[in-house]
């Protein structure tokens, strides 16, 4: 008798069991076909470009001797960059082989996975030695309001430049063999960018987008409008936004809509976001009156306190020591939500920095200015510069015009000449509001002292 139930048993947990196995991630494919293929006569490109697409795809972790603890990676991108470097040495117009090695070359950190456990919990630096990259991954550590890829990303920024000079110098031998396909175009715009040369980014990036489609223009819309910020072009800026705000092809999720507001607002344009209200969940008409009593009945019952007296009334009661209180309290707030992956900026950072300046102490002031200019030197640019509430109206020229002032008032020439120009060249052509500090801007970077 129980034999008979559990054959049924064993069957079924057999058939769970090959169902558990295919629900499991599938480790990546052996390169090590490709690299015999290669080591056995160099002239085949095609292995070569094989053996690099195979290892940037292999994010495989090993344990070398079992010992879990040294986890290293089952293959290496020097042996990739290797490969690849040789494919477009012997033939420039190699096109296939460009994307893996453009892959390595710009990338800043490398993921990895056991594929034992399942779990892909590891990254690593891409630290350049010589001609050669080192990747030896970590765990990815948890640590709430913290972004766990910042020490990573760091540790590859100190010897990323040779990486990025060598993706230029590729781009630009490939844009000399093809120079009407966007893509060494496109290459080469983002390894300027990320050289810190944006105007020449804008140039080729724009180029990228003549050549290219409907669909590779939408993928280069963040790098385009990024380019044209940082090298102060609102005018094509606004224009590459207008068109990407109607394009009946672009993102359509519910977060877009808000980052284009931040966009038009850091442009000097007040641009609510228009929600598409088909998308939108629809809340019952009568769960609406009732939320509405609720607060209301919350905001009539609540305990009446005196209102308390601003910075600035306090500061013209000539109270310095109650609006250097309310200003520490201001700060302490603000500083408990500066805590995140990317900066979160506000106009209240601003008003920091105006009353810190009221009281004559610069150093706190610059310090706000400079956690608002963080936006421009965010790991990712798209979101650091898409915070804007879509309620706020535009504000960042403000901090731009003040910073350039205290610049000028600390003798930094340059840094001052820097933000005016920023505002001239971002805010002009905005919003009618806007034109009085564009104006000031214009005013002030005629009276700095010559060079």
């Amino acid at each position: 008798m129980h034999d008979r139930c559990l054959v049924p048993l064993a069957g079924l947990c057999i058939l769970l069991a090959r169902d558990l196995r295919a629900l499991q991630p599938r480790e990546p494919e052996s390169c090590d076909p490709y690299q015999a293929a290669f080591r056995a006569d160099s002239n085949n490109l095609e292995a070569a470009v094989n053996l690099g697409r195979c290892i940037v795809r292999d994010e495989s972790m090993i344990a070398p001797g079992g010992d879990s603890t040294r986890l290293m990676f089952r293959t290496s991108w020097s042996t990739a960059l290797r490969a690849l470097r040789h494919v477009v040495a012997v033939d420039p117009g190699y096109s296939s082989a460009y994307r893996p090695l453009f892959r390595i070359l710009l990338s800043d950190t490398r993921d990895g996975c056991s594929y034992v456990t399942g779990g892909c919990g590891h990254v690593s630096p891409v630290v350049r030695d010589g001609d050669t990259v080192i990747t030896i991954p970590r765990l990815v550590p948890t640590i709430p309001g913290i972004d766990p890829y910042d020490e990573v990303i760091r540790e590859s920024a100190v010897t990323r430049r040779a990486n990025l000079t060598e993706s230029r110098a590729l781009a630009e031998r490939w844009v000399a063999v093809a120079p009407t396909d966007r893509r060494p175009h496109e290459y080469l715009g983002r390894s300027l960018l990320m050289l810190g040369d944006p105007a020449a980014a804008s140039v080729e990036l724009e180029r990228a987008a003549a050549l290219g489609t409907p669909a590779s223009r939408r993928v280069l819309f963040y790098e385009r409008f990024e380019a044209l910020v940082k090298s102060n072009g609102g005018v094509e800026a606004r224009r590459l936004l207008d068109e990407a705000a109607s394009d009946p092809g672009r993102d359509t999720s519910l977060s877009f809509p808000y980052s284009i507001a931040g966009f038009n607002a850091l442009l000097g344009r007040h641009r609510p976001p228009q929600i598409d209200s088909a998308r939108r969940p629809q809340i019952d008409t009568a769960l609406r009156r009732r939320l509405r009593a609720q607060r209301d009945s919350i905001i009539r019952n609540a305990p009446r306190t005196a209102p308390q007296r601003s910075f600035r009334e306090l500061l013209a009661a000539r109270d310095t020591a109650a609006a250097r209180s309310f200003l520490a309290e201001m700060d302490t707030s603000l500083a408990a939500r500066d805590q995140g992956m990317w900066p979160r900026v506000n106009p209240a950072h601003l008003a920091s920095a105006e009353y810190h300046l009221a009281l004559a102490d610069t150093v706190r002031a610059e310090a706000q200015l400079a956690w608002i200019e963080q936006i421009f030197h965010g790991r990712y640019f798209r979101y650091s510069a898409s915070w804007s509430h879509p309620g706020e109206r535009p504000w960042l020229g403000h901090a731009w015009l003040l910073t350039g002032d205290v610049a000028a008032a600390r003798g930094r020439r340059d840094d001052a000449e820097r933000m005016y120009r920023r505002v001239i060249g971002l805010w002009a052509g905005g919003d009618p509001e806007v034109t009085p500090v564009v104006e000031q801007a214009r005013s002030r970077l005629g009276t700095l002292p010559r060079r």
